[in-house]
């Protein structure tokens, strides 16, 4: 097994040793105070589905749900179900255990090649480019280069809502472990703002959607814009856009998370 007292890097969080036939297990261990990281946890199950699939389909979107609090400290056991293998789609669901206990499970599905037109109604926001800002780090995150120009929805407070990122390893050439690394960076950032009379904040991820708009390179910078929607009872709602450099929208995201 790995740990932090070694040299990993994103790719070691991807990697993934087969027990058997829908059966893998990640043995990548951290010995630190926090939680497993939600980001991680997702990208690894994303990967396990994808392993059970044809490669050369591609998801096009995944939802999970944090059920119980992961631990860095143990390796983790991905089991995949293969609902269903139809003429253009796979649907998988997949649940990770720790200590015998489900603490995620997610439902993703696979598409078929399907070169078509492509139309898009969002526009990239007016930002700085990565190559004309400083480097910067992003908490908890493995070999994950980022840039961070100004925040638009949290110009003075702590909740990261716009950022440049990419791999700062390379990457394969590897469709799924493209897609699992921005799995992995998607459940980084917040739009969540504090709740309206300032007595409670943003807490642990409650589930988590990511809907793939088409192929990403994360050897390339992409963009993640982070819009905070609602909170109140208890739970906070934002939704995310993530652009490539020349403005195309390859990805869209919305979290809830808990408030405490």
């Amino acid at each position: 097994m790995t740990d932090q007292s070694e040299e990993v890097d994103l790719l070691d969080v991807l990697e993934l040793e087969t027990l058997e036939v829908n059966l893998y297990r990640a043995n990548l261990v951290l010995d630190e105070e926090h939680a497993l990281f939600g980001g991680q946890v997702a990208a690894q199950a994303l990967r396990a589905a994808g392993l059970t699939v044809d490669p050369e389909r591609r998801a096009h979107s995944l939802h999970g749900y944090f059920l119980r609090k992961g631990d860095s400290r143990l390796p983790t056991v991905f089991q995949v179900f293969r609902d269903r293998d139809g003429g253009s789609f796979s649907a998988r669901r997949v649940v990770a255990i720790q200590r015998g206990e489900v603490i995620f499970n997610m439902s993703a599905s696979f598409h078929s090649p399907h070169e078509s037109w492509a139309a898009q109604a969002e526009a990239m926001p007016d930002t700085p480019l990565p190559a004309d800002l400083p480097p910067r780090q992003l908490h908890r995150l493995l070999s994950i280069e980022a840039r961070i120009p100004a925040q638009p929805f949290s110009p003075d407070g702590p909740w990261l809502t716009r950022f440049w990122a990419r791999s700062g390893v390379k990457l394969p050439a590897d469709p799924l472990i493209h897609d699992c690394a921005l799995t992995y960076l998607s459940d980084i950032g917040t739009g969540i703002m504090p709740a309206a009379d300032g007595s409670a904040r943003p807490g642990p991820s409650l589930d988590h959607a990511l809907w793939f708009h088409g192929g990403v390179d994360m050897n390339d910078w992409v963009l993640s814009e982070y819009h905070p929607q609602v909170s109140g009872h208890g739970r906070g709602w934002y939704t995310g856009s993530v652009f490539t450099q020349d403005g195309t929208l390859i990805a869209s995201i919305a979290q809830e998370q808990l408030f405490r």
